[in-house]
């Protein structure tokens, strides 16, 4: 006999094959979900490709879209540009998990519609309607003025999605006239109502974060209710990507203002279109972008972000998502980011070393790789680190270091405090890497360039003030308190789902 279970997946299976199919008679889509799959092979020959940092089956991908979990599964959309390993041609690419880190490549879920003049599918969010599915919310290019378009499930699994009919907001509906670089969606829940916000600049140029409140059920309808945050900083014309959500009792507005994120940590007022902030931080001082937020069953509060990786377009890729982060607001106020501890599943055997002090480099002798975890902890003044990526003849492809309270990966540099330890934990995933200091009160996410055969890895300390001056007046060298090192599997990446 077929259990109940069994039957309604199978009969959910075949649906979606039946949407699919329908979806497949739209050129556009087949041609986009095409030029990916040709483009497979010369992606995954790429010695250089992370292997578990999230991306695309091939090609493009920079934001990160409409985050959500839903039935058990993670689900994230993406731009992607299907055609090229270059940002263009906006797609929203889909994929789903069940833990954060292995991820099923399900079909390009919204393209443009050329027949209703859209040209790209710009930056969104997702929330939950009141009939219990989701919808998700993007930006239309292509008319003389951006719109912001709904889409809702075809289907229990999600793999195909339909767009409303018309937009669900335009320029007309806003209270001073029309907003500059007017995009990006973001949903959030408050009083009983849904709510988003929408980034821009006024005609003067000031960065602002607009709200808006749903006055349907169906969301299909919306109202403009004011300018909720502006910038002080002359020099930011617009905001991209805001994001505005509670944690631990506060609201957080994280902007991406074509630069390094930054986010507010406040409090919100909707009757009076107010966000009060009391801290302000830079989110990633790293080459990461454009953020995007979910909230899964354990109640967690996750970030997502694009980060760069300069590829070659030739290599057939471009990109990656960094590794999904757990948000909470630290005894200081102010913002923590931890790595998804799902990513402990892809931990080899460690290789552990044990503490010493730090007056002459060493080479961790046997942990040569180019894809790690590594966990350390570093005592004393001066500045101490490690060198990844290392060549034969010394040169590291990255160097990740901390030095008077400041985090740097590269060149980005995060600013931790004062302490008498930092613990650093670095994920070291081929040409790109992220680092986290003293329980994610810093978080760094970067790209570097490494031959193929440069995997070793270095630690090193320097002294204050070892750089001069006599002898007996320098300090001691900072100290390494213990150190692991596990090579990481890769991650699963399964196309089974990924087609028309």
């Amino acid at each position: 006999m077929t259990s109940r279970r069994a039957f309604v997946r199978s009969a959910s299976a075949a649906a979606s094959s039946l949407l699919l199919q329908a979806a497949g008679d739209d050129p556009a889509f087949g041609k986009a979900m095409a030029a990916v799959r040709e483009a497979i092979p010369r992606a995954e020959a790429d010695p250089d490709r992370p292997v578990y940092h999230f991306r695309p089956p091939a090609n493009w991908t920079n934001d990160p879209n409409g985050t959500l979990y839903c039935r058990g599964w993670h689900h994230l959309f993406y731009q992607l540009n299907p055609f090229a390993a270059r940002i263009g041609s906006q797609h929203w690419g889909h994929a789903r998990s069940r833990d954060l880190v292995n991820w099923e490549h399900l079909p390009i879920a919204i393209w443009p519609s050329t027949d209703r003049g859209e040209t790209a599918i710009f930056s969104g969010g997702a929330t939950m309607a009141a009939d219990g599915r989701p919808r998700v919310f993007y930006t239309s290019i292509g008319r003389p003025q951006p719109e912001q378009w709904m889409a809702a499930p075809a289907d229990d699994d999600l793999f195909v999605w339909e767009k409303y009919s018309k937009p669900v907001l335009t320029q007309s509906a806003h209270i001073g006239g029309a907003i500059a670089q007017w995009r990006d969606p973001f949903l959030f829940q408050k009083d009983g109502a849904t709510h988003m916000v929408c980034g821009g600049g006024t005609s003067a140029g000031r960065a602002q974060v607009q709200l808006y409140r749903a006055t349907r059920p169906d969301l299909t309808e919306w109202k403009h209710l004011g300018a909720i945050f502006q910038t002080l900083d002359r020099e930011i014309r617009n905001f991209e990507c805001p994001n505005l959500f509670p944690l631990d009792g506060k609201w957080v507005l994280i902007v991406s203002p074509n630069r390094v994120c930054e986010y507010w940590i406040g409090d919100l007022d909707i009757a009076r279109v107010q966000f009060s902030p009391t801290a302000h931080g830079v989110l990633d001082p790293g080459d990461a972008y454009a953020s995007n937020i979910s909230a899964d069953e354990k109640g967690r509060t996750i970030l997502w972000l694009w980060g760069r990786t300069n590829t070659p377009p030739e290599r057939g890729w471009g990109s990656v998502m960094t590794m999904p982060r757990i948000l909470s607001i630290g005894p200081d106020g102010y913002l923590r980011q931890r790595p998804a501890p799902e990513f402990e599943t892809l931990r080899g055997e460690p290789k552990a070393f044990p503490g010493r002090s730090l007056e002459q480099p060493f080479v961790a002798a046997g942990a040569e790789t180019d894809c790690a975890e590594i966990e350390a902890e570093f005592s004393g003044g001066g500045r101490s680190g490690f060198e990844l990526r290392r060549s034969s003849d010394g040169k590291p492809g990255v160097v990740v270091s901390i030095e008077r309270g400041y985090l740097s990966v590269g060149a980005a540099r995060a600013f931790v405090g004062p302490a008498e330890r930092y613990r650093l934990r670095v994920f070291l995933d081929k040409r790109c890497v992220e680092a986290y200091a003293n329980d994610g009160t810093a978080a760094v996410y970067n790209w570097f360039d490494a031959g193929k055969d440069d995997r070793s890895i270095a630690v090193f300390g320097q002294a204050a003030g070892s750089r001069g001056g006599p002898a007996p007046n320098r300090a001691a060298p900072p100290r390494l308190e213990g150190l692991k090192i596990w090579p990481m599997r890769d991650a699963r990446f399964s196309l089974d789902h990924f087609h028309v």
